[in-house]
């Protein structure tokens, strides 16, 4: 019962310290997943999404930066997602609703159905100049008419499709047939479609979203499957690079994409990370289980599974690098690492007969090791591949940090 008691207070410890810096909206009070996040002229738009646990769902705004909130109309039914803005309009995805269009930041809303199924469950929603594309449980379908008209682009034999992105005539899609699973590519707007081979580099067949930034293409993996990664493409999807950085272990998914001043954050199930060379390499700001990200002024918001909205300056962020020691005066580095880690502390942070344990993620002491009065390096080398939490600890120290040995 004790070693229950400690293990209950340690993972509580490493839990808290994964949202280090970054500080809750107190206000925001919906219990389901906050999966959309949108800014229309200094309006914050969260939709939460209802799930098995009977979270309720709901569509929030703030104007107050997120200081407070009130819920708007309910009738999208389980969920108004995914959910983006264009030109002052608000566009929601739902499931059976159809797409749905609001000029009034979400008090009302137009639904834009004409050619969709009725029982269609949307998962993806873009819009590319006047062409919109939504994908989902029955199949893909574009709209060169803002939404008024939809028609059937599906792959033959397809079951479902879970992400979708449009490069003028170039469509991407991440799609179940009833013989395969893949990436599939489109050059001529959705007539015919060919997968894209694992040779390109795409070597997950499960991708959960695409993004592009700066002429380049990003396709983020499931996350569930053993890879959890983000791969790079800058010729249209014909070929792919992986990422590096994300702790990609079968554990994160991303979710969504922010270009914010030459830096790209992405929100994962293991927090927000950030990029500041395009998508190759990755650093990880802290928070964690994200899902969706928005900004407003100097303010970068986060919205989380079942833990509702964080935020934090962007300022903060924008100068971050993985050698930056945190507010409590640590760094931890590199993370990922196959070889070694070493453990920087200013002089306030260190104690004598100060120690350094390594646990895995069932709580298993794995290495002590003393630390030392500045730097201190940890071969790490013989410890399997995964996810390890660094206890630091000390007559007046005690932090909870995490990393990967890959």
């Amino acid at each position: 019962m004790k070693r229950e008691i400690v293990l209950t207070v340690f993972f509580a410890i490493i839990y808290s310290f994964g949202y280090t810096q970054w500080q809750q909206l107190s206000g925001y009070l919906a219990t389901g997943n906050a999966s959309s996040l949108v800014v229309i002229n200094d309006t914050l738009i969260a939709s939460s999404v209802g799930n098995v646990y009977d979270m309720k769902p709901g569509l929030f705004t703030s104007t107050d930066h997120g200081a407070t909130w009130s819920a708007k109309d309910t009738s999208l039914g389980t969920s108004a997602y995914p959910l983006f803005a264009d030109g002052g309009m608000l566009y929601a995805g739902t499931v059976g609703k159809g797409v749905n269009i609001s000029s009034d930041k979400g008090k009302s809303w137009t639904s834009k159905s004409n050619g969709l199924p009725s029982d269609f469950a949307i998962f993806d929603l873009v819009k590319t100049n006047s062409n919109l594309y939504v994908c989902g449980s029955r199949g893909i379908y574009h709209s060169s008419d803002d939404a008024e008209n939809w028609k059937d682009i599906s792959v033959p034999g397809m079951i479902q499709a879970t992400a979708v992105i449009a490069m003028g005539d170039t469509l991407l899609s991440s799609i179940v047939t009833l013989t395969d699973a893949g990436v599939y590519r489109s050059i001529d707007n959705g007539t015919t479609w060919s997968l894209i081979d694992t040779l390109s580099g795409l070597t997950d067949a499960r991708i959960r979203n695409f993004f592009i930034y700066k002429n380049t293409l990003f396709a983020a993996s499931n996350g569930d499957v053993g890879t959890g990664n983000i791969y790079l493409s800058t010729d249209h999807g014909t070929s792919w690079t992986a990422a590096n950085g994300l702790e990609d272990l079968g554990g994160n998914t991303a979710y969504n994409f922010f270009p914010f001043n030459n830096i790209l954050f992405l929100a994962t199930s293991n927090g927000v990370y950030k990029s500041v060379d395009n998508g190759l390499n990755w650093i990880h700001t802290g928070c964690t289980n994200t899902m969706s990200l928005a900004m407003i002024g100097d303010t970068l918001f986060t919205g989380t599974g079942f833990h509702g909205i964080w935020k934090r300056a962007a300022s903060e962020l924008e100068g971050m690098n993985e050698l930056s020691m945190d507010m409590n005066g640590i760094a931890v580095y590199p993370n990922p690492s196959s070889e070694k880690i070493t453990i920087v502390m200013k002089q306030p942070s260190f104690s004598g007969n100060s120690i350094a344990s390594i646990f895995n993620p069932k709580g298993q002491l794995i290495i002590q090791y003393p630390l030392q009065e500045h730097k201190t390096t940890i071969d790490i080398s013989e410890l399997a591949t995964g996810i390890y939490f660094l206890k630091l600890s000390g007559n007046t120290l005690s932090q909870v940090r995490r990393f990967v040995r890959n």
